[in-house]
């Protein structure tokens, strides 16, 4: 499953939300193809200082209000000093200075010095944060393909993994006419985004299409109507379909898991055989793994009672002796 690496430049961000976010270029224009790739932002704080034990060079820096109010206090040769120390600790994309406060010189001097792309914008510091780590965070979040078919089966995101010719876009056709909602079939591309969830979506030209053996390639939209396809959503529960081969958990107490792109999610092996509705099985998993979510696990609540059962014969016969 291999895992690819995205970045952006900090021209691109311009070119693509930089009417959005309203941001403007006040210097460093023949800097700006330097690379974003971390989807996320630093507010410098006690890097202002000098103090940069713990500071974020890799990231696009925010100037908000209270970073602003900081600076204002020192003299420009010491901020001067200080920002410069900043931009040489590590590769820095960009500087940007929020909520339409006028630069002051000596930030400007500083990126000019350091060959820094300087921005401003006059959206407020939170909103303009909020806007730019989704955006940032669709561009660059680490991204996979995998060869499976993805369902929204009652409201939760069901990755269906196995074997080619095992029944997988099958079941998901009858999930389908039992009222779920196909995302992807055959290729299911998936992205890791903040807060280690996975989102999984299907490639444009595979958009509400799939490939069923003897029936060929069917339009869900046109069969279906558009309610029975949807972009994307957040993989929960992967099921993988197997042909019979040895021991297969009969009562489920221990929750399997599976890991994609370092994300871990509940993961569930299904046997196929012959009779078996498969998409049955799919709907009560997903109904189950709810349950399990609010804190009820019915294998171990059986299991329970099995072992208090079989204390109280045990207690019983000891009695008796």
């Amino acid at each position: 499953m291999p895992e690819f690496a995205r970045s952006i430049t900090v021209a691109q961000m311009l070119e693509e939300k930089g009417s959005e976010l309203n941001l403007e270029l006040l210097c460093g224009r023949e800097y700006i193809n330097r690379e974003i790739n971390k989807p996320s932002i630093n507010r410098p704080g006690l890097a202002l200082d000098g103090h940069l034990e713990n500071f974020r060079s890799e990231v696009i820096q925010i100037m908000g209000r209270g970073e602003y109010a900081f600076c204002a206090k020192l003299s420009y040769k010491k901020l001067k000093a200080n920002l410069k120390k900043m931009f040489k600790s590590g590769p820095v994309p960009c500087v940007i200075v929020t909520a339409g406060m006028k630069v002051l010189p000596a930030i400007r001097q500083a990126c000019k010095e350091e060959k820094l792309p300087l921005l401003s914008t006059c959206l407020d510091t939170a909103t303009f944060v909020s806007e730019l780590i989704a955006y940032l965070d669709d561009c660059i979040s680490p991204r996979t393909h995998v060869h499976g078919v993805l369902v929204k089966v009652s409201g939760m995101g069901v990755l269906i993994r196995g074997d080619a010719g095992i029944g997988k876009s099958e079941c998901a056709l009858e999930l389908i006419k039992r009222g779920h909602i196909l995302v992807a079939d055959d290729v299911v591309e998936i992205q890791r985004r903040r807060g280690h969830t996975l989102l999984g979506s299907c490639p444009p030209m595979l958009k509400h299409y799939m490939e069923v053996r003897g029936l060929g390639i069917l339009d869900i939209e046109l069969l279906f109507g558009v309610g029975a396809a949807m972009d994307s959503t957040q993989i929960e529960l992967e099921v993988n379909l197997v042909a019979p081969n040895g021991e297969i958990d009969r009562l489920g107490i221990e929750q399997q898991r599976s890991s994609i792109l370092g994300v871990e999610i509940n993961s569930l092996t299904i046997p196929v055989t012959p009779g078996r509705n498969l998409a049955v099985l799919i709907e009560v998993a997903a109904l189950n793994q709810r349950l399990k979510g609010q804190g009820i696990s019915s294998a171990k609540e059986f299991n329970k009672r099995l072992l208090e059962k079989m204390k109280g014969k045990r207690n019983g016969t000891e009695q008796e002796g």
